[in-house]
């Protein structure tokens, strides 16, 4: 068993090592047959290269040469599909990574693989906010919005106020903490106190922590996640229904412990 284990990984690792053998692969999958000619168009590198992928590929039993035309084997075949599935995990996970590294597995009460179509936008030197400007562009557009909120700025507040006006309906959950924030802090207490009254809008206060921003913006569910001063680092978007459903679970549990927010 460890010999035929050890064989397995020899296979992958000498495809996986190689991305000019994936794509000699995956061009064979949507192609059927290719020629020596048609493969070098295909796939970026040398000829002496790839007659050596070529050769080290027919060496493993996962490709056949017939009449001058390279095919797949039905051991070909079986690889590449497990190689793509594989390729398209690891990118998921390499993409989501900024945001779940930062959250613990339990966070996820689904399937993480739920989150394989999920955008992240993450913060960068060239633009430390990115993050924050998705958000607030997000609520601009909205038409109902449930946020679970750890920290509050001007420029979703500002967007909030421009939806609100629009029609839109907002449910705010917010901490102790910054629920006294919106009260004293200017200008971020002026500019909510100045959408605080609007029709469609209600905020209330829990006691504990807030790990992370959760938002449910129309049909998309927002997670956000910050550093350890509290500053965001990374938005991750997802319209999956077993995560809208999640995120619908956990706000309204929130929301069953939450009091109303005094203004005083």
């Amino acid at each position: 068993m460890a010999d035929r284990r050890g064989e397995v990984i020899g296979t992958l690792e000498f495809v996986a090592r190689s991305p000019s053998r994936v794509s000699i692969l995956e061009t064979l999958t949507e192609e059927g047959v290719a020629s020596k000619d048609s493969l070098a168009a295909e796939v970026d590198v040398v000829r002496t290269t790839l007659q050596r992928s070529l050769q080290g590929l027919a060496d493993r039993g996962l490709i056949r040469e017939r009449d001058r035309q390279y095919e797949l084997t039905a051991a070909g075949a079986l690889v590449t599909s497990g190689l793509s599935a594989a390729l398209d995990r690891v990118g998921a996970a390499t993409r989501l990574e900024p945001v779940l590294e930062r959250l613990p597995a339990e966070t996820f009460e689904f399937d993480i693989e739920r989150l394989a179509d999920a955008t992240v936008v993450e913060s960068t030197t060239s633009n430390p906010y990115a993050p924050v400007d998705r958000h607030a562009a997000s609520l601009a557009d909205a038409k109902h919005a449930r946020l679970l909120l750890p920290a509050v700025g001007t420029k979703p507040i500002e967007t909030t106020g421009d939806a609100l006006e629009s029609g839109a309906t907002v449910e705010l959950i917010v901490t102790t903490s910054i629920a006294e924030t919106l009260r004293t802090a200017s200008p971020i207490a002026e500019q909510f106190m100045a959408v605080a009254d609007s029709d469609g809008f209600s905020i209330s206060v829990v006691p504990e922590e807030i790990e992370f921003y959760l938002g449910i913006v129309d049909d998309t569910v927002q997670i956000g996640v910050h550093d350890e001063s509290g500053v965001p680092t990374a938005l991750l978007e997802s319209t999956d229904d077993r995560v809208r459903q999640w995120a619908t679970d956990r706000f309204d549990a929130f929301q069953r412990r939450a009091s109303p927010f005094e203004r005083e």
